[in-house]
């Protein structure tokens, strides 16, 4: 039997909020601890966001494709309102490379669902820009692009960041000294994250692997500052040689998975790790 042995802290983060000397702030946060998380993002397959992290664990992925979910995280009131800021300058971006028309991608139609590829204006009535789909049932990948652009050269495969202190301090360690020294930091980026480059790499490859007949051979990272609002552009070139383990430990996982062998913790071995450890193999 596979067991979840990790407790979660979503009671005590509940019971926690509002116990402030608040009228409204507490109320809220209670009322987002207690709201169901987006049920979008399916667990039951591999993300590249979390691929190209380097606490990504093969073993919980292996679980994960079994269907077994990862213990729920709650989202407090700062965690919710990081992500919407994140979510808004996505869609600044986007609305802005729509107006332009240099934005494509797939559409949906608001009042028919039906959806198709291509710019906005090529179907009159309200749209939703359902951007750039990088699903390959084969690895049993799903993840989107920002978006597609063209207009800028040749085609790019489009990523946007938001870019705060607790980024550079998860990115780049050593990049900030002091929460104060954020502009000399903000300046000292001259080129993307490590784990960026690599998540575009993986994006470029996987709608290599589409079915489209071509596609962007580069993608752009735009970084927007989420204290000033500074922005900073890098063209990453198509090269796959960065995240072929990747891919190797995708295939690796879905096999596992046909034939129920449980691989290793590559973070932890025998220890497990924090993403593993609360699943236990099944008995024999």
């Amino acid at each position: 039997m596979i067991l979840r042995t990790e407790k979660s802290a979503a009671l005590d983060k509940f019971l926690k909020a509002g116990k402030g000397n608040t009228r409204v702030i507490g109320k809220v946060e209670r009322h987002i601890l207690s709201t169901p998380r987006d049920a979008d993002r399916r667990s039951d397959l591999l993300h590249p966001s979390a691929m190209v992290s380097s606490s990504w664990c093969h073993r919980a992925s292996y679980f994960h494709l079994l269907g077994y979910e990862p213990a729920p995280r709650p989202i407090g009131l700062n965690q919710h309102m990081i992500f919407a800021e994140g979510h808004r300058i996505h869609k600044v971006w986007q609305d802005v490379f729509e107006d332009m028309g240099t934005l494509y991608g797939l559409w949906e139609m608001k009042d028919t669902g039906l959806t198709y590829w291509g710019f906005a204006a090529d179907h009159e009535g309200p749209k939703r820009y359902r951007e750039v789909p990088l699903d390959n049932e084969e690895l049993m990948i799903t993840g989107h692009a920002d978006g597609w652009l063209v207009g800028f050269g040749e085609p790019l495969l489009l990523e946007v960041k938001s870019i705060g202190i607790g980024s550079m301090r998860y990115y780049s360690p050593g990049l900030v000294k002091a929460d104060s020294d954020f502009a000399n930091a903000w300046k000292n980026i001259t080129t993307p994250f490590e784990s960026h480059i690599s998540q575009v790499q993986l994006y470029l490859k996987l709608l290599e692997l589409s079915d489209h007949e071509s596609t962007p051979q580069e993608a752009v990272i735009i970084y927007e500052s989420k204290v000033n609002q500074e922005v900073k552009e890098f063209v990453v070139r198509k090269d796959s040689w960065g995240i072929n383990h990747l891919i190797d430990a995708a295939k690796m996982i879905v096999e596992a998975v046909k034939t129920k062998t449980t691989p290793d913790c590559n973070n932890g071995g025998r220890l497990l790790c924090q993403g593993c450890k609360g699943y236990k193999d099944e008995q024999k």
